[in-house]
């Protein structure tokens, strides 16, 4: 019984960490993704993706396109396909007033009450991490479909949860991918 219940209080801590993913997409709507059933990887050498991360983005990526009938293709590729990965630090500010007295009375200057209080500002930051995907038409090399998924980053995950994290953004990116379909 207590194994059932860390079985499903890890299965739920893990759901709550790949939760929390924004996502919005755009395409161009006078592309017909119909005669698309080919792609191939831009080189993201350069990049500054760790070796670890690319292959974690890509099998995602390539799980995700032949689950919607794609086949890479290196040497005829109807589509091109990219990604980005970028980081930015985020802060939030959160103010709290404490104190008391005030309101209306009959003491001091002008009807009004004396008071004391103060005010403590706490400042929150965290990483925020963004995936940036893309794919091109192989032929015009023109963009036809982006998608961005952004999350907060956490160094302690697991690499399981690491790469949880992943699929549930491509997943989350390509669900009505192609466009139409």
């Amino acid at each position: 019984m207590r194994n059932q219940a860390i079985a499903v209080l890890g299965s739920a801590l893990l759901v709550g960490a790949c939760s929390g993913i924004s996502v919005s997409t755009d395409y161009d709507p006078s592309v017909d993704f119909t005669s698309f059933t080919t792609y191939t990887w831009l080189d993201t050498e350069g990049d500054n993706i760790d070796n670890i991360t690319d292959s974690r983005v890509r099998n995602s990526v390539n799980a995700a396109l032949a689950t919607r009938g794609f086949q890479e293709n290196d040497s005829n590729p109807d589509m091109a396909v990219g990604y980005q990965g970028t980081t930015a630090e985020r802060k939030s500010y959160n103010t709290v007033n404490s104190g008391w007295g005030g309101g209306y009375g009959g003491y001091g200057w002008g009807g009004y009450g004396m008071s004391m209080g103060t005010s403590t500002t706490y400042e929150n930051t965290w990483q925020e991490g963004s995936l940036i995907l893309g794919v091109f038409d192989a032929e015009s090399k023109a963009l036809v479909w982006t998608g961005t998924a952004t999350a907060t980053l956490d160094q302690g995950r697991s690499p399981e949860e690491r790469q949880q994290l992943i699929d549930d953004a491509v997943e989350k990116m390509m669900k009505d991918f192609p466009p139409g379909s």
